[in-house]
C-alpha cells in the first residue's frame, strides 16, 4: 500500500502527527535558545577588570565586556525569532487538530489537515476556531475528556491575558495599579504557546477516539 492508496484517516493522522512533530522540534529548540541566553545573564557571569587602548577612542575599552554583551544579545534575538517559531508552530498543532477533530465528528472524511497561511507565512487562524476551538462535546466517553477541557481553559485563560494586556498597552495613560495589571497579564500570556502544545498534545489522542468508528468500519466493512 502506498501513500496514495492509504484511507484518508491514516493520512489525516499522519498529518497531525508532523503538526505535533513540527511544535515538539521548535519547543526543544525555543528551551535551548532560553537556556543559551541564561548563560549570559550578566548578573551571573563575572565582568573581568582588563582594558585596551583602541586608537581614536578617549576611554579604553573592556573586551570581555563587549563580547559578553554581544554575545547576550545575539542570543537574545535568537530566542525571540525561536519563540515566534514556536508559538506558530504550537498554535497550528492545536488550531490544526481541533480543526480534524470536528470534520471528523462532522461524518467528513478529510485527508489532511488544512490550515491557511498569512500574507507573512504565518497561520491563519480558522473562523470557526477562533479565539480558540470551542467546547467539543462529543468526546464525553473518551477518558481523557476532563483533562482535554482543562488544558482548553488553560489556553483561554493564557489568549484572554493577551487581549487584556493588548488593551491595556493602547491606552495613552495607565494608572500605577493598571501598568501593574498589564506586566501581570503578558506575564501569563507567555505561556500561550506551552498552552496551546498541551492542548494538541490531548487533542491528537482525541482524534484518535474519534477515528475509532471510521477504522472500525475500514477494517470490518
Amino acid at each position: 500500500m502506498t501513500r496514495t492508496t492509504l484511507p484518508w484517516f491514516e493520512t489525516l493522522t499522519d498529518s497531525v502527527f508532523a503538526l505535533g512533530a513540527a511544535a515538539r522540534e521548535t519547543r526543544t529548540a525555543h528551551r535551548a535558545a532560553q537556556a543559551a541566553v541564561a548563560q549570559y545573564d550578566l548578573d551571573r557571569v563575572r565582568l573581568l577588570d582588563g582594558e585596551i587602548t583602541v586608537p581614536g577612542r578617549f576611554s579604553p575599552s573592556r573586551p570581555h565586556d563587549r563580547a559578553v554583551m554581544g554575545i547576550g544579545k545575539a542570543l537574545q534575538k535568537g530566542r525571540d525569532r525561536m519563540e515566534r517559531l514556536y508559538t506558530d508552530a504550537a498554535l497550528s498543532y492545536a488550531y490544526g487538530t481541533a480543526w480534524a477533530i470536528l470534520r471528523v465528528l462532522d461524518g467528513q472524511e478529510p485527508p489532511r489537515v488544512e490550515l491557511g497561511l498569512t500574507a507573512e507565512g504565518g497561520l491563519s487562524i480558522p473562523a470557526e476556531l477562533a479565539p480558540i476551538p470551542p467546547v467539543i462535546t462529543s468526546l464525553e466517553r473518551w477518558c481523557d475528556s476532563a483533562k482535554f477541557d482543562k488544558a482548553r481553559e488553560r489556553w483561554w485563560e493564557c489568549d484572554s491575558a493577551g487581549e487584556y494586556a493588548d488593551s491595556l498597552s493602547d491606552q495613552d495613560y495607565l494608572a500605577d495599579h493598571e501598568a501593574t495589571e498589564m506586566h501581570q497579564a503578558y506575564a501569563e500570556a507567555r505561556g500561550l504557546a506551552d498552552a496551546a502544545y498541551a492542548y494538541g498534545v490531548l487533542a491528537e489522542s482525541a482524534l484518535h477516539f474519534a477515528l475509532l468508528g471510521a477504522r472500525a468500519r475500514y477494517t470490518h466493512p
